[in-house]
């Protein structure tokens, strides 16, 4: 029973999830996140602000960048084309987030180190 997760854990790892699975949603947001956590918007803001500092948008566009980050160094298709199966309706959005959360622009992704991309997330 040591390995318990927190309260807080638990409720990171259950939004994680359900961003994971409506990825692909363009339409996805902070409403379909809040009623599927059964959480109002200013409580999940509340305590998402209180856990990770970012809002919620923040949050899902985070994972999404992560998980295309994922998808580029594994080449599993084009910056444009991963840009909308991650959930962006622009490419162009989607470059200026890449670039503006990685530092280097989409077509980059696999020649830069996973080592190198964790320092860069630690450091945001």
């Amino acid at each position: 029973m040591g390995s318990e997760e927190s309260m807080d854990e638990q409720f990171l790892k259950k939004m994680e999830e359900i961003v994971q699975k409506n990825l692909h949603d363009e339409f996805f947001g902070v409403e379909v996140l809040s009623r599927e956590v059964g959480y109002s918007r200013s409580q999940i803001h509340r305590k998402l602000r209180a856990l990770t500092n970012q809002s919620i948008s923040q949050f899902i566009r985070k994972i999404r960048l992560e998980k295309a980050l994922s998808m580029l160094q594994q080449k599993s298709g084009t910056a444009s084309e991963i840009s909308y199966l991650v959930g962006f309706n622009s490419p162009t959005y989607f470059n200026k987030c890449f670039h503006d959360h990685y530092g280097y622009p989409p077509g980059k992704a696999n020649l830069v180190k996973s080592a190198d991309v964790s320092k860069k997330q630690s450091t945001s």
